[in-house]
């Protein structure tokens, strides 16, 4: 039985399951340290992305990534989710330019910066084809980190049942009488992992928002 979490993300079946939950902004606002590092594994990539993509040389991007990441625990209280604004990465992405902006501010004058970089924001560039393909693998990262976490803290039981229902759509019925369980388990061992899997995955899974400006810091 397949249990290739790539097989999931690609799949059109489960995403009207895991349209964007807020239990992982509501755990990160309450300081969970168990969702804030969960948030850091799962988000890396495309933080270290978004930095490296304005031209952050290499030896300062993990400095730049840890001003984020400070800034984006100092204002998760401020985050709102608001459907005109925008969504959780379009918030994240700002809080990340911002802290690239303060980065190239506070270089010595004697190295070149690009006047465009030194404004209070970044003006939003044109993205080639390539640019988009690029942030689009780096976002499929995320839906397989968050898949293959979900997938380590989960029970084998709970994992295959959920599997079988999402993933390869077998019948309630048929897969509680396989695992000796009533109906209703099966349902319930469903709804606990994709209740995990929309804490962590905040966006919907075809879409991506750079506009989100609101309260970043």
């Amino acid at each position: 039985m397949p249990m290739d979490p790539h097989v999931f993300v690609h799949s059109s079946q489960p995403a009207t399951d895991l349209l964007t939950g807020s239990s992982l902004i509501l755990g990160l606002k309450a300081f969970s340290p168990d969702r804030w590092t969960n948030f850091v594994l799962v988000y890396s990539p495309l933080l270290k992305y978004w930095i490296r993509q304005k031209g952050v040389v290499p030896s300062a991007v993990d400095d730049v990534f840890q001003d984020s990441l400070q800034s984006i625990c100092a204002a998760i209280g401020n985050f709102q989710r608001d459907a005109t604004k925008g969504n959780f990465r379009g918030w994240l992405r700002t809080i990340v330019e911002r802290r690239v902006v303060d980065h190239f501010r506070s270089m010595p004058m004697e190295i070149p910066t690009a006047p465009e970089r030194m404004g209070s924001l970044p003006k939003p560039e044109q993205k080639t084809p390539e640019m988009i393909e690029n942030e689009q693998q780096v976002i499929e990262d995320i839906r397989i980190r968050s898949m293959e976490l979900v997938r380590q803290t989960t029970t084998e039981k709970t994992w295959k049942m959920f599997w079988l229902s999402t993933v390869e759509q077998v019948p309630t019925a048929d897969i509680a009488s396989q695992f000796g369980v009533s109906n209703a388990a099966v349902r319930v061992a469903k709804q606990r992992v994709l209740q995990r899997l929309r804490s962590l995955m905040m966006d919907d899974l075809d879409q991506d928002s750079d506009t989100t400006r609101n309260d970043a810091v």
